[in-house]
């Protein structure tokens, strides 16, 4: 495996929150991409997504998603958006999952052990950039350091 340990700065970043079923996630991605598209903006840069209070039971998760585009905006009273100037982590461990058959869990283990190795800290949930390669899709997971320095 192969962790990379960087920093992720998004500009200009719209989010959206909604609860899903953990196989059904990208319809609320594409509807907050839909709507940018909607509201004369374009995305310019990949989605990205946090999940968390995963119930097995009905297979529902709150997720929240977060989309560059290409200008600031005001949104004034909005409960359902949110915007960021400037969406940034400057300390993070990234973990390419390249097989989206495979179980997120496996590489969240993996980053975590990585973390205990190096007395990290590490945020969670951890967030999701879901990229568009060869007509399919790979994820690369990043998990924010809370506790640790760039130059350890």
């Amino acid at each position: 495996m192969n962790i990379k340990r960087k920093p992720v700065v998004f500009h200009n970043v719209i989010s959206a929150t909604a609860t899903c079923k953990s196989e059904e996630w990208f319809v609320s991605a594409v509807e907050l991409r839909n709507a940018v598209i909607k509201s004369g903006l374009y995305g310019t840069g990949p989605v990205i997504y946090q999940f968390a209070n995963y119930d097995p039971k009905t297979d529902l998760a709150d997720y929240t998603f977060y989309l560059p585009v290409n200008a600031p905006i005001e949104l004034g009273e909005n409960g359902k958006y949110q915007f960021y100037p400037k969406w940034e982590f400057t300390d993070c461990l990234i973990l390419r999952h390249a097989d989206l058959e495979e179980d997120l869990e496996e590489s969240y283990e993996i980053l975590r052990a990585c973390a205990d190795e190096f007395r990290f800290d590490l945020q969670e949930p951890f967030y999701h950039i879901y990229l568009d390669v060869y007509g399919g899709g790979i994820i690369d997971i990043y998990a924010p350091i809370t506790k640790g320095r760039l130059d350890d």
